[in-house]
C-alpha cells in the first residue's frame, strides 16, 4: 500500500473516531463533518507526498493538440444502481471491469482521426458506446454522423440554445412525462397540432426537440433505459402538413436513427387525422424496419394507448389519472441548461450545408408529388379531424 493512500486511510479512522460517529448511525447531518475532515487530510497528504498521485480536484482537463477537451484524471464516476448496471452488462454488453479500457480504446482511435472533431471526455464517450452496444466500429460511425449532422445543418444548429426556442417551449409543442415508466424511460410528449407555422418556423420546433433530447442524454438512466415517444395530433390541418417535405423527414429521422445515441424503445401515435396516413407515407420510407416495428398507431382508442404507456403516467386527455403535463418546468430545466448549450454548440465549425439534391434520390423527390396529391384528395379540410 503506497505511503499517501495508508495515510489517508489512517487520518479518516482517526477522524471517524474524533467525532465519535458509528457510520451504521450517522446521519446525513453527521456526515458533511467527515467529508469535510477527509478533504483536509488530502491537503494533508498532498504536502507530504508532492509527487504522489494524490489529487484535490477530481476533474482536471487539458486540450489536445486538436483542441479538443481531454478529460486527465478520469472524472467519471458511474452513477448507475446495481440494477441498471446489470441491464446495461445484459442489453448494451457493458462491463464496469473494463468500462475504462472501452473508453479509452475509442478515445485512442478517435486520436487517429482528425476529420472527427468530437469531445473525448469520459462520460461522453461513454453514452455513443451505449448507443451502439460497445461495437466500436459502429459508435465510430454514430459519433462521425454526430458531428457531421451538426456541420451541415446550420438551420437547427446555430444559435442552438433553448432561449432562442422558448416560442416553442411555450407552445406545448413538446412535454416530457415528470415520471418514468415502469421501465425507467423517459416519456416525451409532441403535439404537432398546436404549432403555429406562420409565427414558428418548423426548423425551429426541431431545433427544440434535439435540445430536449440532448439534456435527458445527460442521464446515465436514460442512456440505459431509453425513451418512449407519443404524438399527438389533434389539430393537424393543412397549414402544418404542407410545410412537410421528403428533405425535412430525411434530414430528421437520419438523426433520431443515424446520428443521435438515444435509444428510441416506442413511439405511439392518438389522434391522427385522415391525413395523417399521407404524412406517414413521406416518413415510413425513411424508417429502418427496428423503428418501424416499434410504432403503434392508436387513433382515438385511450385502451389501446394505456397497453403502451400505463395510464398513471397520462394526464386525463390521454384517458389517464395524472396530473395536467404543463410546459413551465421542462421549459425552465432547458433555460436553466442554456451555459451548457453555448459551451458545448457555441463553436461549431459549420461546412457547406447538404442541399434536396444531395440528400435526395429522385424517387425520394416524388414524395412530395404524393403529399400534395393525397392533400387534394383528401377533401375539405373539416373532415381532417375523423380518425
Amino acid at each position: 500500500m503506497s505511503c499517501h493512500l495508508f495515510l489517508i486511510i489512517l487520518y479518516f479512522v482517526h477522524t471517524l473516531a474524533k467525532l465519535n460517529i458509528d457510520k451504521t448511525r450517522a446521519s446525513h447531518f453527521e456526515w458533511p463533518k467527515i467529508c469535510s475532515a477527509s478533504l483536509s487530510l488530502l491537503h494533508r497528504a498532498r504536502v507530504l507526498f508532492p509527487f504522489s498521485a494524490v489529487r484535490t480536484t477530481p476533474h482536471t482537463r487539458t486540450h489536445t493538440r486538436r483542441g479538443r477537451a481531454r478529460d486527465m484524471a478520469g472524472g467519471y464516476v458511474c452513477s448507475l444502481s446495481p440494477e441498471l448496471v446489470e441491464r446495461a452488462r445484459v442489453e448494451l454488453g457493458e462491463n464496469p471491469e473494463t468500462r475504462a479500457q472501452e473508453v479509452q480504446k475509442l478515445r485512442e482511435a478517435l486520436a487517429r482521426r482528425p476529420d472527427i472533431p468530437a469531445r473525448t471526455d469520459d462520460a461522453f464517450l461513454l453514452r455513443f458506446l451505449r448507443a451502439r452496444k460497445f461495437d466500436h466500429e459502429k459508435t465510430l460511425k454514430l459519433i462521425k454522423n454526430y458531428y457531421k449532422c451538426h456541420q451541415t445543418w446550420p438551420d437547427v444548429f446555430q444559435d442552438f440554445r433553448p432561449s432562442a426556442v422558448k416560442n416553442v417551449l411555450d407552445s406545448g409543442f413538446i412535454r416530457v412525462v415528470p415520471q418514468r415508466d415502469s421501465q425507467g424511460r423517459r416519456i416525451i410528449i409532441q403535439s404537432p397540432g398546436k404549432w403555429n407555422p406562420s409565427t414558428t418556423p418548423i426548423i425551429e420546433n426541431l431545433r427544440a426537440m434535439y435540445m430536449t433530447l440532448e439534456l435527458l442524454l445527460q442521464s446515465e438512466e436514460t442512456q440505459v433505459n431509453g425513451i418512449v415517444l407519443l404524438g399527438d395530433y389533434k389539430g393537424l390541418g393543412l397549414a402544418q402538413v404542407t410545410n412537410f417535405s421528403p428533405y425535412f423527414v430525411k434530414r430528421m429521422t437520419t438523426v433520431l436513427q443515424d446520428a443521435f445515441p438515444m435509444r428510441i424503445k416506442g413511439q405511439s401515435s392518438i389522434n391522427e387525422p385522415v391525413i395523417f396516413k399521407a404524412v406517414f407515407a413521406m416518413i415510413k420510407p425513411f424508417l429502418k424496419e427496428k423503428m418501424r416495428k416499434r410504432m403503434n398507431f392508436h387513433g382515438s382508442d385511450f385502451l389501446s394507448l394505456h397497453k403502451k404507456i400505463s395510464p398513471d403516467l397520462l394526464p386525463a386527455e390521454y384517458g389517464g389519472t395524472a396530473p395536467a403535463i404543463t410546459t413551465d418546468t421542462w421549459t425552465q430545466t432547458l433555460l436553466a441548461a442554456e451555459p451548457y448549450f453555448l459551451e458545448t454548440f457555441g463553436n461549431i465549425s459549420f461546412t457547406k450545408a447538404e442541399s434536396p439534391d444531395e440528400v435526395l434520390t429522385a424517387e425520394e423527390k416524388k414524395l412530395q408529388e404524393d403529399l400534395n396529391r393525397a392533400i387534394e384528395e383528401a377533401g375539405p379540410e373539416e373532415e381532417w379531424t375523423k380518425f
